[in-house]
């Protein structure tokens, strides 16, 4: 096993600076994410992110020392107070590493042929993003856009509700949804709110075309109506009475799986 180096202080000002990645703001300063525990790490490195640091029990670096020098970053044998320090995680697995941030995709062409896709709009609940990525990746979603006021994609909340797909699935960060709305549509992609609004057709009761993106709104007040407005219909999900809504998590669950099961 390599020699690594060794932390022993909750003060070491790298111990400091790295703590400080639960914040937003510092995510951005620094352009790093963090990573708790072996899987998040483990499937980080294998989807080709880039680690930084590495902060791991002396047994954890043992144990995973052929994937922390594939890695290639700069690996440290901390204590478990110095792991606390780093993170929120009750159990962090003994390990937690500070990885560079993986690129979006740009707006861009639309690829050829079928496509599918989610447009969410103010999703501000970092766990609810997380699954939504995590749902669509497994139900083969082409794309999913999202407005820029969504929460942090690298939040640690976010990363830890997608896992791995976070780090696979393809993401856009889109300044005007309205526009987009329209370049979809120009490139023949029928969009559709989820939204209830007279005239709103109910999910499984028609076709769904070759090219299709359906938007989801904020947990707590939906769509805006311009939003709705520029799309080419609205749909609903079919429930029994009495039940107002879903969860976002849960209807773009749904949504994703009928394009799924349509495709």
């Amino acid at each position: 096993m390599p020699d690594y180096e060794t932390i022993i202080s909750r003060k070491n000002p790298l111990v400091t600076r790295m703590a400080k990645l639960g914040d937003r703001k510092f995510r951005d300063l620094e352009g790093l994410f963090r990573l708790d525990g072996v899987k998040l790490f483990s499937e980080a490195v294998r989807s080709g992110v880039g680690i930084e640091y590495v902060f791991a029990t002396k047994a954890k670096l043992n144990e995973l020392s052929e994937l922390i020098s594939a890695s290639g970053a700069r690996a440290f044998e901390v204590t478990d107070e110095v792991l606390e320090k780093l993170t929120d995680e009750k159990a962090p697995q003994g390990i937690v590493a500070a990885a560079r941030k993986f690129p979006t995709l740009p707006e861009g062409e639309l690829p050829e042929g079928g496509f599918r896709a989610l447009l969410l709009s103010s999703i501000r609940d970092p766990g609810n993003l997380g699954t939504i990525v995590r749902t669509a990746y497994a139900f083969g979603i082409d794309r999913i856009y999202l407005s820029r006021d969504c929460a942090d994609i690298y939040s640690p909340k976010t990363i830890r509700a997608a896992m791995g797909t976070i780090f696979r699935q393809k993401l856009t960060l889109v300044g005007d949804e309205i526009e987009l709305v329209g370049r979809l549509k120009s490139a023949g992609c029928e969009v559709y709110a989820a939204a209830l609004r007279q005239g709103a057709k109910s999910l499984g009761s028609f076709t769904l075309p070759e090219r299709v993106c359906f938007a989801v709104g904020n947990e707590g007040h939906g769509l805006d109506d311009s939003l709705i407005d520029a799309c080419s219909g609205t749909v609903i999900i079919p429930m029994v009475s009495g039940c107002e809504s879903l969860n976002a998590a849960g209807a773009a669950g749904i949504l994703a799986w009928e394009m799924r099961r349509t495709r």
